[in-house]
């Protein structure tokens, strides 16, 4: 059986991980493996971290996650790195991936190129921008940073600008566009009987997938938005768009963060 590539892209707060995760569970771990983006950052050493856009393609290791696509699709086993946000290091402990079914992969940019090339399904999670500022801020909460400040902060000066310039338009590559603000149940389910059945032997997913890409219109594509061109590679994209373009961080800790709107008055 062919392994079958299944990309889901979506900002960040989005879901991508909980749905990729959920897949999963439910397709069971014969039938679904997963490949996070979030595997391949590059370890940042002693540089501040306060001062690093973590949402800008230049600080992922995009030609090692292709490889390893690659060596999946060829049928051999990979082992993916695992990255410690707390600390911005790799650790050393890693996943070994088998070459199943249906391979998952989810990130930030995995509807632009090199990853989209990768790829043989793509979904985008369109979820509304407060619902994930608000996922952003519980999950870094959680698991990478305590200081609510340096949350808002990080976010306006990194996370909001990234998205509209790296990850929005990349929403007309995806073959289905997905409302994952109300909808996340039903389309987890769907997505995850969808594996199994590729995976029984019961649904023909080439043919599937082939009349989702030949639809003569483009799902991601809304006419009153920015729009990438079709298989764009990130890394050119990162070149037009420096870091250096973002605003810097405050050196001082205790500084609040502040709107990057305008403050003049109407």
């Amino acid at each position: 059986m062919k392994t079958v590539f299944l990309g889901i892209g979506g900002g960040s707060g989005s879901g991508k991980t909980y749905l990729a995760r959920r897949v999963g569970e439910l397709a069971g771990p014969e039938n679904a493996a997963l490949v996070s983006m979030d595997q391949y950052f590059r370890p940042c050493g002693t540089t501040d971290r306060r001062r690093i856009n973590f949402d800008h393609p230049n600080h992922l290791d995009l030609e090692l996650l292709t490889f390893h696509l690659q060596e999946l699709r060829s049928g051999r086993s990979v082992k993916t790195p695992a990255y410690d946000f707390a600390t911005s290091e790799l650790r050393l402990d890693v996943t070994e991936v088998h070459p199943v079914p249906v391979i998952i992969v989810e990130g930030l940019f995995v509807l632009s190129a090199p990853v989209l090339d990768c790829l043989d399904m793509t979904c985008f999670l369109d979820v509304a921008d407060d619902q994930r500022l608000l996922g952003r801020i519980l999950r870094d909460l959680e698991e990478r940073d305590p200081n609510i400040e340096h949350i808002i902060d990080r976010y306006q000066r990194f996370v909001r600008p990234s998205y509209h310039v790296f990850v929005a338009p990349s929403r007309q590559n995806a073959d289905v566009v997905v409302d994952f603000t109300y909808r996340r149940a039903l389309f987890t389910r769907l997505l995850a009987h969808i594996v199994q059945d590729y995976a029984n032997g019961s649904v023909d997913l080439p043919t599937l997938l082939h009349e989702l890409k030949s639809e003569n219109y483009t799902l991601g594509y809304r006419a009153d938005e920015s729009i990438m061109p079709i298989g764009i590679d990130i890394r050119r994209l990162a070149e037009a768009y420096p870091e250096h373009a973002f605003p810097e961080a405050s050196v001082a800790e205790s500084v609040k963060p502040k709107l990057f709107i305008s403050s003049e008055p109407t």
